[in-house]
């Protein structure tokens, strides 16, 4: 448990028989103490524990401390049980933070000290801190906190607040408490366990104060200074924070909200909205860049979302939160696991209703490849057509699937490739299909797989050809025929080699013909490709060997040799 030295000197305020448990640090002997943090004097922690805080000079003696103006951060100081402010001061428990969230000490006085008290600066909040009344709250926009009272109510400050612990007081050991919170900015939720009379539980803002015995409430103030309350359980009574003339006060029920302006007047009262409905909501979320959550349309100008997403059930471990004015809820990635979501909705006056809740998973790791080829509704042909992915930096493979339909319940193909992303899709009728990917991790199988990729669709057709190639080499320049069938244009290759290593013409051929001219007297190879409209290309034929230059021919046609088998040429 991480605990900074500010948290565990305002920890000090409270014995722990009062406390009950609420983290105070009570050493025996009759002792509390205290870790030194940089900066302090002795001076400066007498301002801040002792009831008369000149007498830090016994605390010189006490601990065997040669300089009082020099402590070791990291020492401990202890203070006598009968020196240390009324046992009353109590502190808050940290439970839960989120984000870069800070408290601030409130400052001493400095006119008992022989030199200034250092200035309180901004210290991270981490759960178990102890922290007291005076501390100053700042919560970023990407934060949560989550605090527990001596007395076992709950606050919850949200994202981009600023609250301040004006009092955390017992008027006697084990009887009621006083706790004023004074929100800045933001919003803070609060769970008041029920308490004797005579307790005090307040929330401030700049013009009015929401105060309760035992409720659950929220209170949320604007850039300008107006204070909305709305209220779950219970009932809260809203006031002025100054008496002034005609100023009106609100008892607020459960299921009812009221906002004040910045200078204490009541504003409106009003009936909470209702509660959003969230089963469209996915289950599963699968973008590792961002959580983005599409809400129903907003219906009402002005009103919105509050968000948060938490690690448990009950939303104690909030680790996304915010107010958003329309329908697209997006957050920064969160990690693969399972998260509740509650959502309420805000109307134009920025009051909130109650929440829903629904569980969803974030499956977002290892991330699919990216699609290569085909393009999205392309066409390929069974016998060399391939589907081509990009390769995932660390993944143990890839797994692929084809299917005849879009929601992939009818599979055709499913392979494992563990070397390049591509797979030949040899054997598939002509038809329409779909194919997708995942990642699988090093060293893991498909039970540890990502997510897929969305479905790609693609077509197989039936691939353009030359059919049968007939040959008239009577002449100088042999003529190449072939029935076009459902070709548009053509392709065709002369060689030197059977292999086609040695081309000497590689020509477009817009018609079933093509006569081999302007190449020198010899034997060569030839093959055609067809192309439909479209480009889809499909294979080359087989490799035919053709003679350019004519030959002297027999009564019966056929090409005279000579002895050792060469053609005899026409001069």
């Amino acid at each position: 448990m991480s605990t900074p030295g500010w948290s565990r000197a305002a920890a000090a305020f409270a014995l722990t028989t009062v406390l009950g448990g609420t983290g105070a640090w009570a050493g025996p002997g009759g002792f509390v103490q205290h870790r030194v943090i940089a900066g302090e004097t002795l001076a400066s922690i007498g301002e801040r524990y002792m009831r008369t805080p000149t007498l830090w000079r016994d605390l010189q003696s006490i601990n065997n401390i040669a300089d009082p103006q020099k402590l070791v951060p990291g020492s401990i100081v202890k203070l006598p049980l009968r020196l240390v402010r009324p046992a009353g001061m109590a502190v808050a428990q940290v439970e839960f933070v989120q984000g870069a969230t800070t408290g601030t000490m409130p400052a001493g006085k400095e006119a008992a000290a022989p030199a200034p008290a250092p200035a309180p600066a901004p210290t991270p909040l981490a759960a178990g801190d102890a922290i007291t009344e005076g501390t100053r709250l700042s919560v970023p926009g990407d934060g949560y906190l989550r605090l527990k009272l001596a007395d076992g109510s709950v606050v919850r400050v949200l994202a981009d607040s600023d609250v301040e612990l004006k009092r955390l007081r017992g008027k006697r050991p084990g009887a009621s408490y006083q706790s004023v919170i004074e929100v800045q900015k933001g919003k803070v939720e609060s769970e008041v366990a029920p308490q004797p009379r005579g307790r005090t539980f307040e929330v401030q803002a700049p013009g009015a104060v929401a105060s309760v015995r035992g409720t659950r409430f929220d209170v949320a103030v604007g850039h300008e200074g107006q204070m909305c309350a709305a209220v779950t359980e219970g009932t809260v009574l809203m006031k002025p924070r100054k008496a002034r003339r005609n100023g009106k006060t609100a008892m607020v029920a459960a299921g009812q909200g009221a906002v004040f302006d910045g200078k204490g007047q009541l504003s409106s009262r009003q009936s909470l909205p209702g509660a959003p409905d969230l089963t469209p909501l996915p289950q599963e979320f699968q973008d590792p860049d961002a959580l983005t959550l599409a809400m129903a349309p907003l219906t009402v100008t002005g009103s919105g979302y509050e968000v948060r997403i938490a690690r448990d059930e009950r939303l104690h471990e909030v680790v996304r939160n915010g107010v958003f004015q329309s329908e697209k809820v997006k957050f920064a990635a969160l990690e693969d696991g399972d998260y509740t979501v509650g959502v309420r909705t805000i109307n134009p006056d920025g009051l909130a209703g109650p929440e829903s809740h629904r569980a969803i998973r974030v499956h977002a790791n290892p991330v699919p490849p990216l699609y290569q080829s085909p393009a999205p509704g392309g066409r390929v042909i069974s016998e060399a057509g391939q589907l081509v992915c990009s390769e995932v930096a660390g993944s143990g493979g890839v797994l692929f699937e084809v299917a005849s339909d879009a929601d992939f319940r009818n599979v055709r193909l499913h392979e494992v490739r563990a070397g390049d992303c591509r797979i030949g899709i040899a054997g598939l009728p002509p038809g329409d299909y779909w194919w997708r990917v995942a990642s699988l991790p090093r060293g893991g199988g498909e039970a540890q797989r990502g997510p897929f990729a969305a479905g790609q669709a693609f077509t197989v057709a039936v691939a353009p050809s030359t059919g049968v190639v007939d040959i008239d080499d009577s002449g100088e320049s042999p003529t190449l025929h072939w029935q076009a069938g459902s070709a548009d244009k053509f392709r065709g290759q002369l060689a030197r080699d059977e292999a086609f290593t040695e081309l000497v013409a590689d020509v477009e051929l817009a018609s079933p013909a093509w006569t081999l001219s302007g190449q020198p007297r010899g034997q060569y190879f030839v093959r055609l490709q067809a192309r439909d409209a479209d480009g889809l290309a499909g294979p080359f034929s087989p490799a035919r060997r053709v003679r350019i230059g004519a030959v002297v021919r027999s009564g019966f046609g056929d090409g005279l040799t000579t002895s050792d088998g060469a053609p005899i040429e026409r001069p």
